[in-house]
């Protein structure tokens, strides 16, 4: 009997506690919606958005369990590239459960304490309408979103299936979600990962459509040294295919892209890298291979960055704003454009960022490389001689490097993998792709445009200040130019 009589204390004390936690928890939600809107408007103000964000907040009501409020993100100068009109607003509804166990957290099994969990879901209006005509009447996105003590967020994004189309393009597909986790509320350090599901893309002008299985997207990101953001965003669409009047023309495993951002050696400077792939290329059954393509840039200024990007929208959104007419004028604005630019561009060439393009191409019997290295200079320490042919040249670049090869093998066997796929049997194929490799090597090696062993096919070029080496002979850029003027004799 004792035994039961503390126990029933414990379950009421255990529940004075949790109506207690959840009482304290509601008075908490109007003081903390307010200190995060304030905080937004104040970062937006001080970036002099071009569009002038503001955000806030009205109707919180709450009970013992549970508050509900709206969030509403007004745009006050509008955003005429995007159909935006100045006023116009994307209103929010937010349900919370209060902690210390949100019951909607305890009715998906999570047994675990929270200080909240909230459903955010986009509100039906003028800019949002399109989103749920889409969505077939449906919220085009819902989040829930879990928020523990030590103050990590942990978001579950809904999407809902929908068909978006403009006048030419159709994107549909059968809905998809996406988890969102952070350390801390500003979400410096956050986690995302998900995929949408049966994508189609198609075009009213053809018969062309795009099947993907899936999209999936992975990325990671962080704050470093004065708030400079590292991290990578993995992209992916799985299992394509590429199909016009009901037959499938090529089929692709995957087509990839990635952005990443990390710290120079210096700890100073950031590298950017935007790496495109596509893997397993097949055509009529024959596998053309796989490539890859990346833009890096090394050594770049976080700050001279950030400026180009906020400064130059504020100064050109002021431009256009003390002079309407631009907006009318495509030839002056672009005037302005360019100066803004040149005058942004020059802070970045100041860390004297390295620019590379490799290129790569590869199937069973190798791989086909092409690299294109630039090294740009900061204008007020160049090197270079006034007067001169490479003048501008040399006043913003410092090296320029390229250089292809082709392994015969390589080339040879892609190119038989096309003829395979246009038709032709094994033994033809394999006869017309060496003809034409040999033709091509021949007349590239005539031309002296490629040097050619009895392995690969191959163009070397560097450049720096007026001198040229090019397939290993030393030039200097007036007879290099000379040279190539020749084939256009």
């Amino acid at each position: 009997m004792k035994k039961s009589v503390v126990a029933a204390g414990v379950v009421v004390a255990l529940g004075v506690c949790w109506m207690g936690s959840a009482w304290y928890t509601g008075k908490q939600i109007e003081p903390k919606v307010a200190e995060f809107v304030s905080s937004f408007n104040q970062a937006s103000k001080a970036k002099s958005s071009q569009m002038g964000m503001t955000l806030s907040y009205k109707a919180i009501s709450s009970g013992l369990l549970s508050s509900h409020f709206q969030v509403v993100l007004t745009f006050e100068h509008g955003a005429e590239a995007s159909g935006i009109k100045a006023g116009q607003n994307i209103a929010f509804n937010v349900d919370v459960d209060h902690g210390p166990f949100p019951l909607s957290s305890l009715a998906k099994g999570n047994l675990g304490p929270a200080m909240a969990a909230m459903n955010v879901s986009l509100v039906n209006g003028e800019i949002t309408k399109p989103l749920f005509d889409a969505a077939k009447g449906r919220s085009p996105i819902d989040a829930n979103i879990r928020a523990s003590y030590d103050k990590s967020l942990a978001t579950q994004i809904v999407v809902a299936p929908a068909s978006y189309s403009d006048t030419k393009t159709t994107f549909a597909f059968d809905g998809g979600e996406f988890n969102l986790s952070g350390d801390k509320l500003s979400f410096d350090d956050v986690q995302v990962n998900g995929q949408l599901k049966n994508i189609v893309i198609s075009q009213d002008s053809n018969d062309v459509k795009i099947y993907s299985d899936s999209m999936t997207i992975t990325s990671t990101g962080h704050k470093v040294n004065d708030d400079i953001p590292v991290g990578s965003a993995d992209v992916s669409l799985n299992n394509i295919r590429i199909n016009a009047n009901g037959k499938d023309l090529v089929q692709v495993n995957a087509f990839t892209g990635t952005t990443a951002l990390a710290l120079s050696s210096d700890k100073k400077h950031i590298n950017y890298t935007q790496e495109y792939g596509i893997k397993d290329l097949i055509r009529e059954k024959q596998n053309l291979g796989s490539g890859k393509f990346a833009l890096i840039v090394e050594n770049l200024d976080p700050v001279a960055l950030r400026q180009l990007f906020t400064e130059y929208n504020a100064e050109l959104s002021k431009a256009m704003v003390a002079n309407p007419a631009l907006s009318e004028d495509e030839d002056a604005l672009g005037e302005v454009s360019l100066k803004l630019l040149e005058k942004y561009i020059a802070n970045i060439q100041k860390s004297e960022p390295v620019i590379k393009f490799p290129i790569s191409w590869k199937n069973e019997k190798g791989e086909m490389t092409a690299n294109l290295n630039i090294a740009i200079a900061d204008p007020a320490k160049a090197t270079f001689i006034p007067g001169s042919l490479t003048e501008s040249v040399d006043h913003n670049v410092k090296t320029i490097a390229a250089n292809v090869t082709l392994p015969l093998d390589v080339i040879t066997y892609t190119a038989k993998q096309v003829k395979l796929a246009e038709g032709k049997d094994d033994a033809a194929a394999q006869k017309q792709a060496e003809k034409e490799v040999k033709n091509t090597t021949t007349l590239g090696k005539m031309m002296d445009v490629i040097s050619v062993d009895d392995k690969a096919a191959k163009l070397d070029f560097e450049y720096q200040q007026g001198n040229v080496v090019f397939n290993g002979k030393e030039m200097t850029a007036e007879e290099f130019m000379a040279r190539g003027g020749r084939f256009l004799q």
